[in-house]
């Protein structure tokens, strides 16, 4: 999925700085001038948010690659997508591993991207859509976001907890702008299931207060749910 943005000769600010007093080649030019100023104003947002200026491939008049200036002054149009998804995926997924405890290594390997559902292979090409998710898929991946101990510490030591909810929190104020990114659970297919009814237990001050209730979902033989991370661009 890339990050677009068109210009067409028709709109009304492009009317406003072209004359038609103008030839037709004039006013080709005058809408290139001004697409170009556009586009390195983007490269210079996208720059200042990645570190570099990512890939784009400009379409003139449905023509990929064409030359500005040629585009038609009544009708025409022309597209530039920048390749940006790959930049914002690359650093969550980073981040996501080096902020895994490792023992075995399996959770620190158990994260997995999915475009659109469909699991990308790790270093494969990563393919278009509309939401892409980190989620990581090992049975304990619950109590790693957020488990406690039956004295109220957090479950994992080696590392701070919750790394999903603050890998999404630092990928949007690095990111913010070109992507929609929250932290959520999901389920999958397949999932652990509970092998026995788990009591629902809050920590405050100090004391551990466990609830009459039981919830429907911690019941023995309830599929769990898993912290996961979606990704969606925004439309420029």
């Amino acid at each position: 999925m890339a990050v677009r943005t068109r210009i067409d000769s028709i709109a009304t600010d492009i009317n406003l700085i072209v004359s038609r007093d103008l030839s037709p080649t004039g006013q080709s030019r005058a809408i290139a001038d001004y697409a170009r100023t556009e586009i390195a104003r983007a490269d210079d947002k996208n720059k200042r948010i990645l570190g570099r200026v990512p890939p784009r491939v400009i379409t003139v008049d449905g023509r990929k690659g064409g030359q500005l200036e040629d585009v038609r002054p009544n009708g025409g149009s022309i597209i530039t997508e920048w390749e940006i998804v790959s930049d914002v995926l690359v650093w969550i997924g980073d981040t996501l591993r080096d902020r895994s405890p490792f023992v075995s290594g399996d959770f620190r390997e158990g994260w997995m991207l999915l475009a659109d559902g469909q699991v990308v292979e790790l270093g494969g090409q990563i393919p278009p859509a509309d939401v892409y998710t980190f989620v990581n898929v090992v049975p304990y991946a619950r109590k790693i976001e957020v488990g406690k101990t039956t004295s109220g510490r957090d479950f994992v030591v080696q590392v701070p907890n919750r790394i999903a909810e603050r890998t999404a929190k630092d990928a949007t104020a690095r990111f913010g702008n070109i992507a929609k990114i929250r932290s959520v659970w999901i389920s999958l297919a397949n999932p652990y299931t509970l092998k026995n009814d788990q009591v629902s237990r809050s920590f405050a001050g100090g004391k551990i207060r466990i609830s009459k209730r039981q919830r429907p979902d911690r019941v023995r033989g309830s599929a769990i749910t898993y912290p996961a991370i979606t990704v969606t661009l925004k439309a420029a």
